[in-house]
């Protein structure tokens, strides 16, 4: 191919690196991996899910997610085994590029990714491995990575224009989104649209959110607790004179209620009487954090979690049987709205 030796064996190092290549002997190069005729039968009829591993440590970031996350796998994996279908669950933290390459050069059935990213790390280009082998891909989730991934995600702009409507059914005029920093999220942006939708209707202008850099991790400290409600407070002064003063607040999830509920107190106002709270992702009865401070939120959304596990498996399984579409495809999920009126009290 008219190059030289040291081009050639930058070439082979690169493949082995990826595990592709293997040595034989001093000289001698193989193909490291089996034909996909020569893999087991039972890999071909299998789902791959690769997700992120879950915590069970409360002062874990991780943990944060993982209880939206452990429905929806639970929800795919149920799903698949009420069809009799194997399911291979595997790790992004203990995966790279080249274990995923040679994972895609099974040719597994398909693909389930349920979480864009574990920790810091961005699980696309994994996910493009599998696509690059012909197998089908269905990821969670509406970030911008995943255009080209077939994908199920939450209706946020529902979600947020849901509860922004009953708020305004409850007779708040003043309701502003307080949310914890950064707002690089998709759905951050998806809510906006529902919230600012819902105040148009009702003739009002939507207010600027208010904002707090995000600090709080599940804890059972109280010390730890009290700290991050003064933090919080700090951010919710200039709006809590009378002039300002909001009616009611859009978190951006459940665990941050009990933080502005607590801080709100410290301003001499009654939670969800002088200011109503709504949540998020309807997981406030499992905060730790209620120990310090139950009171629940007037309302909050249920993503309905396990419900799109089975829709990431029914568009997975679509695939597989021909679905023929040029582009990726993307089916929404509804959240429920949970209201104090139509929940059970805990």
């Amino acid at each position: 191919m008219s190059v030289g030796r040291t081009v050639v064996r930058q070439a082979l190092a690169l493949l082995g690196n990826e595990g592709l290549v293997a040595r034989q002997g001093v000289r001698n190069r193989t193909v490291s991996y089996d034909a996909p005729d020569e893999q087991p039968t039972w890999i071909r009829r299998s789902i791959v899910m690769l997700t992120p591993p879950f915590s069970g440590d409360t002062g874990s970031g991780s943990a944060v997610s993982a209880r939206w996350l452990r429905y929806m796998t639970l929800g795919s994996i149920e799903h698949l085994r009420c069809r009799n279908m194997h399911t291979i669950t595997l790790s992004s933290d203990a995966m790279d590029v080249a274990e995923a390459r040679r994972m895609a050069s099974c040719r597994p059935m398909g693909l389930l990714v349920p979480e864009l990213s574990g920790g810091d790390f961005n699980i696309a280009p994994l996910a493009e491995a599998f696509k690059d082998a012909g197998v089908p891909v269905v990821c969670y989730g509406g970030d911008p990575s995943l255009v080209t991934f077939d994908r199920v995600t939450s209706d946020h702009m529902q979600g947020s224009y849901s509860v922004t409507k009953y708020l305004l059914g409850r007779g708040c005029r003043r309701i502003v989104q307080f949310w914890p920093k950064p707002w690089n999220r998709y759905w951050f942006t998806a809510r906006q649209v529902g919230y600012a939708r819902a105040m148009a209707e009702a003739g009002l202008a939507p207010l600027p959110p208010m904002e707090f850099p995000y600090v709080m991790a599940p804890t059972e400290d109280r010390e730890v607790f009290e700290y991050s409600v003064k933090h919080v407070a700090g951010f919710m002064m200039d709006a809590m004179t009378p002039a300002h003063r909001p009616d009611a607040l859009l978190m951006g999830t459940d665990r941050d209620v009990c933080y502005a509920t607590s801080a709100l107190r410290r301003f001499g106002l009654e939670p969800n009487r002088d200011v109503l709270i709504a949540g998020y992702d309807h997981y406030w009865q499992h905060c730790e954090e209620r120990q310090f401070e139950s009171t629940p939120p007037i309302a909050t959304l249920d993503k309905q979690n396990e419900q799109m596990g089975r829709a990431m498996v029914d568009l997975l399984l679509d695939r597989v049987s021909g679905m023929k579409s040029d582009t990726s495809v993307v089916r929404v999920v509804s959240p429920c709205l949970i209201t104090q009126e139509s929940s059970p009290a805990p």
